[in-house]
């Protein structure tokens, strides 16, 4: 499969335009998935619900879900990342899975930091979504921290995790290949670079997205600039990986030892 990423500065309150130029950046690329960075079509920071409201999407009638099944059409794959959803009265910071046909799956971010928590819903579903290539997985930035929803995803058959982020600390990067490792499968990474004003402060985002596989080897991570990177994986390294045989055959009996749920949380 040819997967990738497209870090860039995300265009803070202008879907039109983020969704233009991630258009005109991919429209000549052909591949089997790609990752976006979080709130890709809004930027991150926002003062308040009202201030974000604007830039809040249905589902159903997702201008940006259009977008990306025309582009996906072109391209021949799936492009996930993550946008401000609402859905009866709340908004929730929601990674999308598109190809050719639209929507073909969503993930809700369940793990808020705090600074999110007054803007946002917490999901509370964790769904892998089989696709004719393979069955994928989302995370949304923070949620990478908590190893059970990386765990559920395995058990529900994911090969690849896709991860969409906004962050500018160096915690998340070193935990992604923890996950991997462990699961046994490949995580694709997408954090956005640039700066955004917080509370007045200006915060810079750190890139360094990263692909990395089932051994929890980084295959590539991005530097602190705009990237578009593609490379091919191979999916039968999923719950195969060459140092984890050398201690079982199977990873996958001793995951299922665990039975995982989430609870719903209101905010």
């Amino acid at each position: 499969m040819r997967v990738g990423f497209f870090q860039y500065d995300v265009i803070s309150r202008d879907r039109a335009a983020n969704l233009s130029y991630i258009s005109s950046k991919l429209k000549e690329e052909k591949f089997d998935l790609i990752v976006l960075p979080e709130l890709f079509t809004s930027g991150y920071a926002f003062d308040d619900k009202e201030d974000l409201l604007p830039f809040v999407e249905d589902l159903a009638i997702s201008e940006t879900i259009a977008v990306l099944k025309d582009l996906a059409a072109d391209c021949g794959g799936c492009i996930t990342g993550s946008i401000p959803e609402g859905f009866n009265g709340l908004i929730y910071n929601t990674a999308i899975l598109v190809d050719r046909s639209g929507l073909i799956g969503f993930q809700r971010k369940i793990h808020l930091p705090d600074y999110e928590k007054r803007l946002y819903t917490s999901g509370d579903t964790i769904q892998a979504i089989p696709n004719q290539k393979c069955t994928i997985g989302m995370m949304v930035c923070f949620d990478c921290w908590f190893p059970a929803i990386s765990t559920k995803l395995k058990l529900q058959g994911a090969e690849i995790v896709c991860h969409s982020a906004c962050f500018g600390g160096d915690v998340t990067p070193r935990i992604l290949p923890i996950r991997a490792l462990e699961n046994q499968y490949f995580i694709i990474s997408c954090n956005r670079v640039g700066a955004e004003l917080f509370d007045g402060v200006l915060e810079y985002y750190r890139g360094e997205s990263q692909i990395v596989d089932t051994d929890g080897n980084i295959v590539y991570k991005a530097g602190n600039q705009e990237e578009l990177y593609f490379v091919n994986i191979d999916l039968s390294t999923v719950d195969k990986p060459k140092f984890g045989s050398l201690i079982t055959d199977d990873f996958l009996t001793e995951h299922q030892r665990y039975t995982i749920e989430l609870t719903s949380k209101s905010q």
